[in-house]
């Protein structure tokens, strides 16, 4: 089948588009191995979790289950009761998390198979420390309200690749390239964060490089994925109530970039670590990237 081409938004030459029926090499040629974001119109059609993942589920089974969202701690169920009572206006805090694998493992089977767009995933071989991944949650669950914004515009923490499937209500995204990174001004602290609270009022008189970034912004309903690959800054907010599900990835795609976050995390404190740990990624780079192309994921 061929693959269905649906542009989504533009701005100049930066354009994100929605496929369907994409081969993986397709999918790697032009977006995994490019790093240019796009949304995939079927990759989850094999989940439960595409007809199962509900407000009405999630209240019904869990909801007893205490969250933390914003420093407030609720019910879930209390939670799911207040998105559907907010506004644009007055908005449920944001973002509502669950951790599938540790707090909800048997949810996993419901977000199975991992669509192959996600594959293969060196955030699970044997051969990769969890240390190094700094403690990035992979895989979880996120409820919002209409209005509810992340707090803050971002690219993923260890420059990993973010699939975001959108499982019920729609979601709106704006994206930014790595190559504008300086027009975000990235914190000194976190430079995976950036320092604008708001790019949509951007104070341009406090943050006047903003004014050249080129912002990119579009919606993403049920039963679709956006990839969000390495290094892209990007934020969200739901125009409904929301449920979608985040996937991170390491590949050898983005294997270099995680090289330099480990770098950037360890190189000025504490230099003999991160030039053991450089010593380690690229010997087991060559072992994955080996066993990879033979099919072979270890």
């Amino acid at each position: 089948m061929a693959t269905k081409t649906i542009e989504l938004a533009r701005i100049g030459t930066l354009v994100v588009e929605k496929k369907y029926g994409m081969t993986y090499e397709e999918f790697a040629e032009d977006h995994l191995f490019a790093n240019r974001p796009v949304v995939i119109g079927d990759a989850c059609d094999g989940w439960a979790a595409k007809e199962k993942f509900t407000p009405e589920f999630f209240k019904a089974t869990y909801g007893d289950r205490e969250v933390n969202v914003e420093g407030q701690t609720f019910k879930l169920g209390d939670y799911i009761d207040l998105m559907a009572i907010s506004t644009k206006e007055n908005p449920a805090p944001y973002p509502c998390k669950l951790q599938l694998g540790r707090d909800y493992p048997e949810l996993l089977p419901d977000v199975m198979p991992r669509f192959k767009y996600a594959m293969p995933d060196r955030c699970h071989s044997k051969l990769m420390p969890a240390s190094m991944l700094g403690g990035a949650e992979t895989l979880e669950v996120f409820f919002g309200s209409p209005g509810g914004q992340f707090p803050y515009v971002h690219y993923d923490y260890m420059c990993l690749h973010a699939y975001i499937t959108q499982l019920y209500g729609i979601k709106e995204f704006t994206v930014i390239p790595p190559d504008q990174t300086p027009y975000v001004y990235p914190k000194a602290d976190n430079q995976w964060v950036s320092e604008i609270p708001d790019i949509k009022k951007a104070d341009l008189a406090q943050y006047p490089l903003f004014a050249q970034a080129t912002p990119i912004t579009f919606s993403v309903g049920p039963g679709e994925t956006l990839f969000i690959p390495c290094g892209w800054w990007h934020t969200a907010h739901s125009v409904t109530s929301t449920i979608s599900v985040a996937l991170d990835c390491l590949n050898a795609s983005n294997w270099e970039s995680f090289r330099q976050e480990i770098n950037n995390n360890f190189g000025k404190d504490k230099p003999l670590k991160a030039k053991a740990a450089q010593a380690y990624l690229a010997l087991i780079g060559n072992v994955l990237k080996t066993s990879e192309l033979a099919g072979i994921h270890l």
